[in-house]
Parts: C-alpha cells; sequence; structure tokens
C-alpha cells in the first residue's frame, strides 16, 4: 500500500465525490494532485454519511450506495483503533462532536494533514489541515 499523504473530512469527501464546487482550491488542488492510493477517510465518516442521509441533510442523484461505492475504490478506509479511540477525547476541540473528534484523531495518530474547512477542527490546531 502507498504511503497515505491526506485524510479528508467527511464533508470534504463528500464535495469531492459529487464534484461540488465547495472545497477550496488549495483542498481541491490537494486532492486533484494526490494518487488515490495515498487518500484516506475513517470509517466513521461512513457512519456520518448514513445519518446524514437519514435526516434528509444529505442526498445524492441515484442511488447513495453506487455513489459512494465508486469513491470508495479510490479511499483507503482507516479504522478506529485503541490509539485513536484514547486519543479522541483528549483533544482540545471546542465542542463534543464525536464523529469530528474521531477524525480529528485519526489524522493526529496516522500523521496526517486533515483536509477539512471545520472552523472548530482548524482553529484548535490539534492537526495539520488543508483548506
Amino acid at each position: 500500500m502507498a504511503r497515505l499523504k491526506y485524510l479528508l473530512d467527511t464533508h470534504a469527501l463528500l464535495w469531492a465525490a459529487t464534484d461540488e464546487d465547495r472545497l477550496s482550491i488549495p483542498a481541491a488542488r490537494a486532492i486533484a494532485t494526490t494518487s488515490y492510493e495515498q487518500l484516506a477517510i475513517s470509517d466513521v465518516t461512513l457512519q456520518e454519511i448514513g445519518l446524514l442521509l437519514q435526516s434528509g441533510r444529505i442526498a445524492f442523484q441515484g442511488s447513495p450506495t453506487a455513489v459512494l461505492g465508486k469513491v470508495l475504490n479510490y479511499v483507503s478506509v482507516l479504522p478506529i483503533t485503541l490509539e485513536i479511540a484514547i486519543a479522541a477525547p483528549a483533544l482540545a476541540l471546542p465542542h463534543g462532536d464525536q464523529f469530528d473528534r474521531i477524525i480529528a484523531a485519526t489524522a493526529k495518530v496516522h500523521r496526517l494533514p486533515l483536509i477539512t474547512k471545520d472552523a472548530n477542527i482548524t482553529d484548535a490546531g490539534v492537526v495539520p489541515t488543508v483548506w
């Protein structure tokens, strides 16, 4: 497996997958110029997407499984480890969003910059970010 280069936050993955123009120029460039095998997501991103779909906060043209299934061919899915589970609650983030905590802890443990627009994460400085 190639060395991972970036971890994508949930919104970054969704926007990249649906070709939305909502990615910043640096984020879009980082994703576009990085080989697919070097991009990763946290496994909780999949659960967060499921909850967003169920609540109606996001929708896709066509089947979510078809759209996201294709995307998952191009990223590595990193599981929660004991180290990530212990690091997540200790992060100096200003809120208790468990998805954000686990995603940021995954980036921290794997020493990956996180592609995220989330100001709670970027402003906290707990991991290097790209936006």
